[in-house]
C-alpha cells in the first residue's frame, strides 16, 4: 500500500462522489484514449460503458426511473463507473515501477469491473424490456375494443420505444460476444462457462427480489461442502420443486437445502416467489430462508433445519403419530393459525399461501409449527377476492378457488380445516380420495368429516388416547375445521376468528359464536 501511494493514486473515489453516471461516462472514454499499460482492454470497458450510457437515456425516456427498482442498480453502476475511471486513469502511468509491481494487481481488478460492466449493460436492456411489457398490459387491458386516439398514441410510442430498446439489445448482445472473441483468455473452460452466466445474485437483488433483507448468497461450492457433494446419505426427500438434503455450515449449524430439478414443473417463478416472500417475513410459525445459491443451471434454496420433519411425515408413520398425544396435536393446530394469522394480517401485505397441506407443516424439536414453500403464494390487498390462475394440491385446495379462479385468505382457511382434520383423524386426506359408492366423483376427508359432525368421536385417530376433557377439545375443534371447509368461502372465519375459537378450547371457556357473514 506505502508504494501505491508512493506511485501515487491518481484518482480518489471518494473526490468522484459528485459526478452521476454521465459525468462518469465522458471521463472514462476520454481517459481510454491516453492510456500507456492494457490499452486493449481500456478500450473495450469505454465502449461497453458508452453503450450503458446510451441505455440509460433509452430508460430517462421511460418513466422506470422514478421507480426504486431502478433507481437502485443505477446508483450502484455509478460505484462501478467510479472504480473503473480511477482503474483506467492508473494505466496512464506506463513507468518502469509501476509494471513490476501493480501489474498484475492491476489486471485483475480491470477483469473484475469488466465483468460488473458486462453485467450491467446485460440488465438495463432487460429492465426496459419489463416495463414496455407492463405497459402494453396496462394498456390493453384498459381500452376499449376501439381504442381512443389518447390510447392509440400511447401505445404507438411504446411501440416506438419497444423498437429502440430492441436495437439496443441486439447491439449490446453483438458487442459484449465479439469483443470477449476478441480478448485474450487465460480462464479455464468452467472459468468461461460460468462468466457466461448471468450473475444472478446480483440480478436477484437489483430488480427487487427480496426487497428490505439482505439475503445471503451460497456459492455452489458451500453447498457441495456443507452437504458432502449432495450425498444420499444426506437426503431427507424430494418434491415439486426437486430434492432437499440437510447440511451443516462450517459453523456448525445444520441447514436444510432444497435443490431445484431441472425435470421439475415447477420453474423460476416459484423460486423467485420464495426469495422475494419469505425474507420479509417474522414469525415463529414461519419458517427462516437462510440465503439461496443460483449458479448455471442449480437454483438452491437454504432453509434452517426441522428435526421432526414434516406433519405428513408424522401422520403417515403410526409409530411416530401414537408418540402424538392431544397435547401436541392442539400445539400444532394453533401454531399453524398463528402463522396463517401473521400471513393474512400482520405482514407487509395480506400473503395467501395457497398450498398449505400437512406436508409444508414442519416441526422443530419442540414440535413448534414452522410454514414453509411459499412458492405459490400470492400478496393480494386484505379482504381482497381477486382472480388468478388455479394452483396448490388436490384434496386441501378451496373447491370454490378450483371451480372459479377466485382467491382470497379464504382458500388458505379451507386448507387449514383439511390439515386440522387430518390432525384428529390420523389419515392424510389422500387416503380418502376413492371413489364413492354408487357415485363417479371422488370423496373427501372433509365430506367424510361431515357425516360425523354430530358424532365426532368416530373421527379420532385410534391411536389417540384422550381423556374426557381432551374428548370435549377434540370435539370443539373438529367444529371449528367444518366452518373453516365450508363449501361456501363467505360462510367460511377468517383466521383471527378461528384463533379466538381455538383460544376457547381447553380454557373452561365457551366458544365465541360464528355465523355466516
Amino acid at each position: 500500500m506505502m508504494l501505491w501511494n508512493g506511485v501515487g493514486q491518481v484518482a480518489n473515489i471518494a473526490q468522484l462522489a459528485g459526478v452521476d453516471a454521465y459525468g462518469l461516462i465522458t471521463m472514462i472514454v476520454e481517459a481510454a484514449r491516453t492510456v500507456r499499460r492494457n490499452r486493449r482492454t481500456c478500450q473495450l470497458l469505454a465502449r461497453r460503458v458508452k453503450m450503458i450510457g446510451d441505455l440509460l437515456r433509452q430508460l430517462e425516456s421511460t418513466q422506470l426511473m422514478q421507480h426504486t427498482e431502478t433507481r437502485n442498480p443505477v446508483e450502484q453502476l455509478e460505484e462501478t463507473l467510479r472504480h473503473t475511471y480511477v482503474l483506467i486513469r492508473s494505466c496512464q502511468d506506463g513507468s518502469y515501477l509501476y509494471s513490476c509491481f501493480m501489474g498484475g494487481k492491476q489486471a485483475d481488478q480491470l477483469h473484475q469491473v469488466q465483468n460488473e460492466i458486462t453485467f450491467y449493460l446485460q440488465l438495463f436492456p432487460l429492465v426496459g424490456f419489463v416495463d414496455t411489457s407492463r405497459t402494453w398490459a396496462r394498456l390493453l387491458h384498459t381500452a376499449d375494443p376501439l381504442g381512443t386516439e389518447g390510447t392509440m398514441d400511447e401505445l404507438h410510442a411504446v411501440h416506438h420505444s419497444e423498437h429502440n430498446n430492441r436495437k439496443l439489445r441486439t447491439e449490446a448482445l453483438k458487442v459484449t460476444q465479439l469483443e470477449d472473441l476478441e480478448t485474450p483468455c487465460t480462464k479455464s473452460k468452467e472459468e468461461q462457462k460460468a462468466s457466461q452466466v448471468m450473475n444472478m445474485e446480483e440480478l436477484v437483488n437489483l430488480i427487487g427480489v427480496g426487497k428490505g433483507v439482505e439475503l445471503p448468497y451460497f456459492s455452489f461450492s458451500q453447498i457441495l461442502a456443507a452437504t458432502d457433494n449432495l450425498s444420499l446419505q444426506n437426503l431427507l426427500g424430494n418434491g415439486g420443486f426437486g430434492c432437499i438434503y440437510k447440511g451443516k455450515l462450517p459453523d456448525g449449524l445444520d441447514i436444510a437445502i432444497k435443490r431445484h430439478s431441472t425435470s421439475s414443473h415447477q420453474g423460476l417463478s416459484e423460486f423467485r416467489a420464495e426469495i422475494e416472500v419469505i425474507p420479509n417475513l417474522r414469525h415463529k410459525n414461519i419458517i427462516l430462508l437462510l440465503g439461496f445459491c443460483v449458479q448455471g443451471k442449480e437454483k438452491i434454496l437454504v432453509y434452517e433445519y426441522m428435526s421432526n420433519n414434516s406433519l405428513a411425515a408424522i401422520i403417515s408413520d403410526e409409530s411416530k403419530r401414537k408418540l402424538l398425544n392431544w397435547s401436541k396435536r392442539i400445539q400444532i393446530i394453533k401454531g399453524i393459525a398463528d402463522g396463517l394469522v401473521y400471513l393474512h394480517l400482520h405482514s407487509q401485505m395480506c400473503i395467501v399461501h395457497r398450498d398449505l397441506k400437512a406436508s409444508n407443516v414442519l416441526l422443530d424439536p419442540e414440535m413448534n409449527v414452522k410454514i414453509s414453500d411459499f412458492g405459490l403464494a400470492k400478496k393480494i390487498a386484505p379482504d381482497a377476492i381477486v382472480q388468478d390462475r388455479v394452483y396448490g394440491t388436490y384434496g386441501y385446495a378451496d373447491p370454490e378457488y378450483v371451480a372459479t379462479g377466485m382467491i382470497s385468505q379464504k382458500a388458505d382457511v379451507y386448507s387449514f380445516g383439511v390439515v386440522v382434520l387430518e390432525i384428529i383423524c390420523g389419515k392424510m386426506s389422500r387416503s380418502y380420495m376413492v371413489k364413492a359408492k354408487k357415485s363417479s366423483s371422488l370423496g373427501s376427508l372433509p365430506d367424510h368429516a361431515r357425516k360425523y359432525r354430530k358424532r365426532p368421536r368416530k373421527l379420532v385417530d385410534p391411536l389417540l388416547r384422550a381423556s374426557k376433557s381432551e374428548r370435549a377439545q377434540i370435539a370443539e375443534c373438529v367444529k371449528v375445521a367444518l366452518l373453516c371447509v365450508h363449501c361456501r368461502p363467505e360462510c367460511r372465519p377468517n383466521m383471527s376468528e378461528v384463533v379466538a375459537m381455538l383460544c376457547s378450547v381447553g380454557s373452561g371457556r365457551s366458544s365465541p359464536a360464528y355465523c355466516c357473514h
